[in-house]
């Protein structure tokens, strides 16, 4: 069976004000052409499909026009839900759309939905596992730990049963113990919420989500894809690829990486000022997204400004030899893009924390927010 493995895909997402989605649409555009490229008839999607539990219009019509093609091309799809995602909105409609061989995990109930394929080398199983927290599967097993992801995983993966002469695969969306993580992961409890990938041992491969670095354990038969796109500074090293997982007879596991072209890249652009203005007449993708780290002592005056009609796409702008600042530090962001004050503080959290607002703060935030702008336009 051979399958393309996507996660996090976070569609609806925007990134310092700016909104991804077109960039989302090209890259998914030519996932496409990869699918058809090397004739894949399988594609599993590992969870955070969008970025918020209510994804917004051009997030849904986007995803809705990538899975449209995909059943244009016979191509069964796979798909659990995230961290991210609502479990309950991305299930609708699983059952009829599973008759068209798009297969969507539900929210979890105390069992694992298992979809059963056939190639010539016999039975291929997937087992649709979705993002839980301990308190999820706790109402199905009462003699865990409460607080404990690692207890919650265990038990759900001690209940699954396998044949272990058949090919076996598990679609989860946890986060792996020493998983090497970047700021743009919603991660709630820290390292408590890690598991060992030891975990996952009894499967022939499994196709994690929730980390946005690509890495492998096991002798690669547990994987990180890695994000559709870089969603923050510190993922602009990331060597972006298509995970494809070949596995023929049993035990017979190969990966490959393919690289597509993106509408932009994400770089970060470091120097003295005017070494960047000079070095900027021979770079051809002025349009990628730039995180900006300034080496000059004192303040460039309209330096932002200077350089956005260079690079428009800016998304950072710091000072790193700055004397003026706490820890000689001076970051300067611009708000412009912020289209109300959710968006500013969503940043501010951001800028603090180096993680994204949990959607359960963002809704809490979201209704203060109206209560207090409601009843400022009242008076």
């Amino acid at each position: 069976m051979k399958f393309m493995h996507l996660a996090d895909l976070h569609l609806g997402k925007t990134v310092n004000g700016h909104s991804m989605i077109e960039d989302q649409k090209f890259a998914l555009n030519n996932i496409i052409n990869l699918l058809k490229e090397e004739n894949i008839k399988t594609l599993v999607i590992a969870g955070d499909i969008y970025q918020n539990s209510v994804p917004s219009f051009d997030a849904i019509n986007v995803f809705d026009e990538f899975i449209t093609e995909c059943k244009k091309n016979n191509i069964t799809i796979l798909i659990i839900s995230g961290n991210h995602d609502s479990s309950d909105r991305l299930a609708f409609a699983s059952d009829i759309l599973g008759d068209s061989k798009i297969y969507i995990s539900k929210p979890y109930n105390g069992e694992i939905e298992k979809i059963s394929l056939e190639d010539e080398y016999g039975v291929f199983n997937f087992f649709l596992f979705p993002y839980v927290k301990p308190q999820d599967v706790k109402k199905y097993y009462k003699d865990i730990d409460a607080n404990s992801y690692s207890d919650a995983v265990k038990a759900v993966i001690d209940s699954i049963e396998i044949d272990e002469d058949e090919r076996n695969v598990i679609i989860s969306h946890q986060y792996i113990l020493n998983a090497d993580r970047s700021e743009s992961e919603e991660i709630y409890a820290g390292e408590a919420e890690a598991v060992s990938s030891l975990l996952y041992d009894k499967f022939d491969y499994t196709a994690l989500g929730h980390i946005h670095k690509k890495q492998h354990f096991l002798k690669g038969k547990v994987r990180y894809p890695g994000a559709l796109l870089k969603y923050a500074s510190s993922e602009s090293c990331y060597d972006k690829t298509i995970t494809i997982v070949d596995l023929k007879e049993k035990n017979n596991l190969e990966i490959t990486e393919r690289r597509i072209d993106y509408l932009r890249d994400m770089r970060i652009i470091r120097g003295m000022f005017e070494e960047i203005v000079k070095n900027s007449k021979g770079d051809t993708h002025k349009d990628d997204y730039i995180h900006i780290e300034l080496l000059d002592e004192d303040d460039i005056f309209e330096g932002l400004s200077r350089l956005r009609n260079i690079y428009p796409n800016i998304l950072t702008f710091r000072y790193i030899n700055n004397r003026i600042g706490e820890n000689n530090l001076e970051l300067i962001k611009s708000y412009e893009n912020a289209k109300n004050p959710l968006e500013l503080f969503e940043e501010f959290y951001y800028q603090r924390l180096g993680v994204e607002l949990p959607e359960e703060k963002r809704e809490l935030m979201k209704e203060s927010i109206d209560r207090i702008w409601g009843k400022n336009e009242n008076n």
